[in-house]
């Protein structure tokens, strides 16, 4: 009985953690590996071993793909500040990362995991979802960013976000590569699925998603 009941305890214990906002570990400064290396040796697969990636190379995958970084002082091209090009001066991609405890929205301001909702939802998201997947994010563009230089051509501003948000998802690749995971890109995605269960804001629209884990 009173086995059970600690069995009981702990489940409700995780369940709470992962049931709030978390505060990353600060991304690491720097790798063993050159860019051309992990270029070479980036792994992309559709399978996985089920293992969690620890929070600091969590924090370091979230950061190559839309962490902050100093405006680019030489060409001030954009004063958004990532560390993706952004046409114009507003970062309106966003990252939400979703896994089987539950869904958050990366906020790059504050290096923190903005809860959402727990449980596992990514099969809501796309029909591609791989279970043993460590991760999966999703890539969404917020229209209410639209540089006005582009309003009047929503195309084309769709086609940028989908170029600008590649962008992310190649740092991540990449870095993913440096750590040790594979990753595949896919355009499966369930547009409503996702706006109801990222709780996406009315002018956000679900781009694509990219997949993380191990394969040993």
């Amino acid at each position: 009985m009173k086995k059970g009941l600690l069995v009981i305890v702990l489940a409700l214990s995780l369940s709470n953690l992962f049931a709030q906002d978390i505060r990353l570990p600060p991304p690491a400064g720097k790798s063993g590996t050159d860019v051309l290396s992990a270029i070479r040796n980036r792994k992309i697969s559709k399978v996985f071993v089920k293992k969690e990636i620890p929070a600091t190379d969590l924090s370091t995958i979230l950061w190559s793909g839309l962490g902050l970084r100093g405006v680019d002082a030489i060409s001030s091209a954009t004063k958004a500040g990532r560390n993706i090009s952004f046409s114009g001066d507003n970062a309106y991609i966003n990252m939400y990362l979703l896994s089987d405890k539950g869904s958050w929205k990366y906020l790059a301001d504050t290096n923190t995991l903005q809860f959402i909702r727990s449980g596992d939802e990514r099969s809501s998201v796309s029909p591609a979802t791989i279970p043993a997947a460590a991760a999966m994010i999703v890539f969404t563009v917020d229209n209410a960013l639209t540089p006005s230089f582009l309003k009047a051509n929503p195309a084309l501003f769709l086609q940028m976000s989908h170029a600008t948000a590649g962008f992310a998802a190649q740092n991540i690749g990449l870095t993913a590569s440096v750590l040790k995971l594979a990753s595949v890109v896919q355009y499966n995605v369930k547009a409503q699925g996702a706006v109801e269960k990222l709780k996406l804001a009315k002018d956000e629209v679900p781009l694509f998603i990219q997949q993380l884990g191990y394969t040993e």
